[in-house]
């Protein structure tokens, strides 16, 4: 019982982390503009990463005509 009550306290404490978190995120210019950031360098990497000079069928291991 003592143990459940500690993982259940344990849980509610870092739930309770993570809300505040992402309300700091969301309600101050800095954590906006942060989010903003990684959003950016996120579809930035994608766009390159749809570019590659080769199909990348060639780097999976499982691929039989890649062989």
């Amino acid at each position: 019982m003592l143990r459940f009550l500690t993982t259940s306290r344990t849980e509610a404490v870092g739930t309770a982390v993570a809300i505040v978190l992402a309300i700091a995120l969301v309600a101050t210019s800095t954590g906006r503009n942060a989010l903003a950031w990684v959003y950016l360098q996120s579809t930035d990497a994608i766009e390159r990463s749809a570019h590659l000079p080769f199909p990348l069928d060639r780097l999976d291991p499982t691929c039989p005509q890649c062989m």
